[in-house]
């Protein structure tokens, strides 16, 4: 009985629909009819309408990206989606867009404070390039793990979860709406150029986390309020360096609790 209860088995599992490998499921986004075309013109925006604003963006993401990939690597989210600033913040932990989103991945206070991230008058942790990417991280994955596709994932994360749902579930028929097609074309676009820029007729120099060329930092604890002044007088910097590495500090001075700043390693 035992080997007719491995062959059902394995029929069984031969009839399942077979998991796309998140690559191949992102690139097909380009070729789906709702987005085929929407992604050529989005392609032609970025190289040919905006070519210079563009650049500077790629420039911006070389500070980042190589931290973003090995985050996503570890988390098993496709390094495709480390691009994702590039059409939410041109890759500015500083910014600020719709409905109090903030930093690199543009997270409204809600999903920052439910992803770990702190915020309060000493510290928004949404403009930390890392503290920041570890929460966008978590909460595309709980994404993917909720619609069980990375497309539909990336649209709720534009849109939000319960409004995909709702959409969803009102329109049988449709696997995304519109505005979702045209999210998804834009991020595809903006991904492939970033990752090949010659290719399209553009550049892109190196750059560092840090700004400097040993791409590094050290990290300093501090347990009260102290200047900025006071830190880079006695470590040799200067306060431009120390907030540039530490963009999440809103004031000249430390927090009044325990709190971990980078400071420039050479």
């Amino acid at each position: 009985m035992k080997p007719l209860i491995i062959l059902i088995t394995l029929a069984l599992f031969l009839s399942l629909p077979m998991p796309v490998p998140a690559a191949e499921e992102l690139d097909a986004i380009a070729e789906k009819a709702p987005t085929g075309k929407m992604y050529e013109r989005a392609v032609q925006f970025f190289t040919e309408k905006i070519p210079e604003a563009f650049e500077m963006q790629l420039d911006r993401s070389q500070q980042y990206i190589d931290v973003i990939t090995d985050i996503f690597s570890d988390k098993g989210i496709p390094i495709d989606v480390a691009y994702l600033p590039l059409i939410e913040s041109g890759f500015s932990p500083l910014s600020v867009g719709r409905g109090d989103a903030v930093g690199l991945w543009q997270l409204v206070r809600g999903t920052a404070k439910k992803y770990g991230l702190r915020i309060d008058q000493y510290v928004d942790e949404r403009k930390d390039p890392v503290k920041s990417t570890y929460a966008a991280a978590g909460y595309l994955k709980d994404l993917y793990n909720t619609f069980g596709a990375w497309d539909i994932a990336l649209a709720a994360y534009n849109a939000g979860d319960a409004k995909i749902k709702r959409l969803r579930k009102k329109y049988k028929d449709a696997r995304l709406p519109g505005f979702s097609n045209r999210y998804l074309a834009k991020f595809m676009a903006a991904s492939d150029v970033a990752q090949d820029p010659e290719n399209y007729g553009l550049t892109s120099s190196a750059g560092t986390m840090s700004g400097d060329d040993d791409n590094g930092y050290r990290e300093l604890i501090t347990y009260k309020r102290i200047s900025l002044d006071k830190i880079a007088s006695s470590y040799n910097t200067t306060v431009r360096a120390i907030r540039k590495l530490n963009p999440a500090l809103l004031t000249n001075t430390t927090p009044p609790y325990q709190y971990v700043i980078r400071l420039p390693k050479s």
